[in-house]
């Protein structure tokens, strides 16, 4: 791994990573025991970004397919984003080793 992707472990045990947008939604599905409600409700979660797309609100789009968030919970001001959890968490190292407002790891 590049020393740009990986952070102190004193660090890293202050660092969150959830699911967002789609990807949330689409675990919401799968794990509701109630089908006919999880259904429903993943046809509703899917209008969110049609509603945007059709407003030509981009930016919302864009980020409901975000997939993972990293955040740390006292450093930097961005957090990382991936399709997996570890690319999320190699991107928010990325991000608080180029800020000079977070303070170095």
């Amino acid at each position: 791994m590049n020393s740009n992707e990986t952070l102190p472990d004193t660090h890293a045990a202050d660092i969150t990573i959830y699911a967002v947008g789609l990807l949330q939604h689409w675990q919401h599905f799968v794990h509701n025991p109630d089908r006919k409600a999880a259904r429903l409700r993943f046809r509703n979660d899917l209008r969110y970004p049609i509603r945007h797309a059709r407003a030509r609100n981009w930016r919302a789009v864009k980020n409901y397919f975000n997939g993972y968030l990293a955040e740390h919970a006292h450093l930097g001001t961005r957090c990382g984003t991936g399709w997996t959890r570890g690319r999320a968490y190699r991107d928010l190292a990325r991000h608080l080793h180029r800020d000079p407002r977070g303070g170095q790891p």
